[in-house]
């Protein structure tokens, strides 16, 4: 990492404003990631019962009822490795930053360890689970540094790369 990134110098110095990465280039590299792991895991989905058509005569609580939540699980896990695996392991980065030259960095603009990679993606997971994912991703519209609360609350930040 160059020493322009920094202000007070590595590896304790604040991150530049003007490398945190925008809204809209986080939005879609979130949207490629998502295509991505909905081709991925597609036969997984499949197996649950999700692309099943919905009898108009039943309700949707019907629907959900019948799902195969085994393979439901397996898709929710194979979401949260990927962002996990790939940001704890992949310099920060899923396919789709790596697309949007954007990365996941602690605060101070350090690499993640593993370990908050795997934080960060339960937190992430954990607002998808409970329906929040849009206040989620709003949040970063009220932040000066443009984080979700994920990242509140797993400390990090995501750059420019």
């Amino acid at each position: 990492m160059s020493e322009s990134v920094w202000r007070d110098g590595p590896p304790y110095g604040h991150l530049a404003q003007e490398l945190i990465a925008g809204r809209w280039r986080r939005l879609l590299a979130g949207i490629f990631d998502a295509v991505l792991l909905v081709l991925l895991t597609r036969p997984l989905l499949a197996r649950a019962g999700v692309f099943a058509p919905m009898d108009p005569a039943k309700d949707f609580a019907d629907f959900v009822f019948h799902l195969d939540w085994r393979w439901l699980i397996a898709g929710a896990l194979a979401w949260y490795a990927y962002h996990w695996l790939l940001v704890g392991y992949w310099n920060g980065q899923t396919v789709g930053k790596k697309a949007f030259a954007i990365r996941v960095v602690r605060e101070n603009g350090a690499r993640l360890t593993p370990a908050m990679a795997a934080g960060r993606a339960l937190m992430s997971g954990f607002f998808v689970a409970v329906g929040l994912t849009v206040i989620d991703l709003v949040w970063i519209m009220f932040t000066r540094r443009k984080h979700a609360l994920h990242d509140l609350a797993a400390n990090t930040v995501v750059m420019i790369d």
